[in-house]
């Protein structure tokens, strides 16, 4: 019987290194030479598990989707509220981490647009979830509108997150019920 690969596992710690280097350096900080290092790993191998950084980054971009999907899925009910939750709540399962690299993955697609287009898509997969999950009560204008909120406290939160700890989630739902009311004038 062969030798069971270390491909994948060996991925795995590479893309958790990236992870942490991105969020403490930034994508121009997160080098070969520095991922390597934060693996423990020479550069010359981890060429031989990804091509460049930018193949790191869209592998990390769906690592932290996949993430948020199982946030989501952990919820009790499937609603706007859980989507909230999965997204700003503070509990044991945050991570400050992946905020910073959500921000990293941004500013890069800024600059990449391959990467622009990916991401582009996402939102648009999650405008249509929002919408989904209020059972169509919002319009496509209301759930992007909310996203927003929800990724500009993403954003905010990455960079203080003690600001967010009391506001983030509970705001984002007092958003999302005003939404969902039926419409007042202001």
């Amino acid at each position: 019987m062969g030798r069971k690969s270390e491909r994948e596992p060996r991925r795995k710690e590479i893309l958790q290194a990236f992870a942490k280097v991105l969020s403490n350096h930034g994508y121009a900080g997160a080098t070969v030479q520095a991922v390597a290092a934060e693996a423990g790993l020479s550069p010359g191998l981890l060429h031989h598990h990804f091509r460049n950084k930018q193949e790191m980054l869209e592998e990390l971009f769906g690592h932290l989707v996949e993430l948020f999907r199982a946030r989501l899925d952990q919820q009790e009910n499937q609603d706007v509220g859980a989507y909230i939750n999965a997204a700003l709540k503070l509990d044991r399962g945050s991570d400050l981490g992946s905020a910073r690299c959500w921000v990293g993955i941004f500013a890069e697609a800024l600059r990449e647009p391959a990467l622009f287009e990916k991401l582009k898509r996402y939102l648009e997969r999650e405008i249509g979830t929002l919408s989904s999950l209020s059972k169509k009560r919002l319009s496509e204008h209301e759930s992007s509108a909310l996203l927003a909120y929800i990724l500009g406290a993403l954003v905010f939160g990455a960079f203080a997150p003690r600001k967010t700890a009391g506001f983030a989630a509970p705001g984002a739902e007092i958003f999302a019920r005003a939404l969902l009311s039926p419409k007042s004038s202001i």
